[in-house]
């Protein structure tokens, strides 16, 4: 059964926060200021090549995978968001993702803060695809990035990972490098007279 209880909730409770943006011009970005610090965003300022109207924009927390992602994101993970937006359709040119990331997240997980970034889930290729995620200095108690989308899925906030398989064979390297010493020969022949 589910338990009462108002604010704080444990499980897979979703914080979320909605705005609407009544009008969105080219040329003139839009800011949707996120008021809730679970979300470890500060704001989404949105870019159109059209204009549009009552744009509705929803950022959901997960506390774990959401269950339309098939795959987990390797390494630490801070956030898992799903962003949305409504009556913009192909209208979005770019969208920048202010990110919050806490000082104390990072320390207890022993992260600096140049391994973590936002990642996007490509629902074709079921990865996790990096996006460019650009360190922008911190206040008291976050350290804040900037990053860069062109359409809105599942992100997830967290550590910079390295690819799983490296996909580099390089079968002769090893041949050339076994190269037995030349000079053994050497030491005994300065005594022959």
């Amino acid at each position: 059964g589910g338990s009462g209880g108002g604010g704080g909730g444990g499980g897979s409770t979703q914080q979320k926060e909605t705005r609407t943006l009544t009008q969105i011009t080219p040329g003139a970005a839009a800011i949707m200021k996120v008021s809730n610090p679970q979300l470890g965003l500060k704001e989404i300022i949105i870019n159109v090549n059209n204009p549009a109207q009552n744009v509705k924009i929803s950022v959901t927390k997960f506390d774990d995978k959401p269950a339309q992602v098939s795959i987990a994101k390797t390494g630490k993970i801070y956030k898992y968001l799903e962003i949305k937006a409504e009556n913009i359709g192909n209208k979005l040119d770019k969208a920048t993702i202010k990110i919050q990331i806490s000082k104390s997240w990072l320390v207890s997980n022993g992260l600096p803060n140049d391994k973590v970034a936002l990642f996007k889930y490509d629902n074709v290729s079921r990865e996790w695809e990096q996006l460019k995620t650009t360190y922008m200095g911190s206040d008291a108690n976050n350290e804040e990035y900037d990053a860069e989308i062109s359409s809105f899925s599942f992100f997830a906030i967290g550590e910079i990972t390295p690819p799983p398989e490296e996909e580099i064979p390089q079968p002769q390297q090893e041949e050339t490098e076994i190269q037995p010493p030349l000079e053994i020969e050497q030491p005994q022949q300065q005594n022959k007279t």
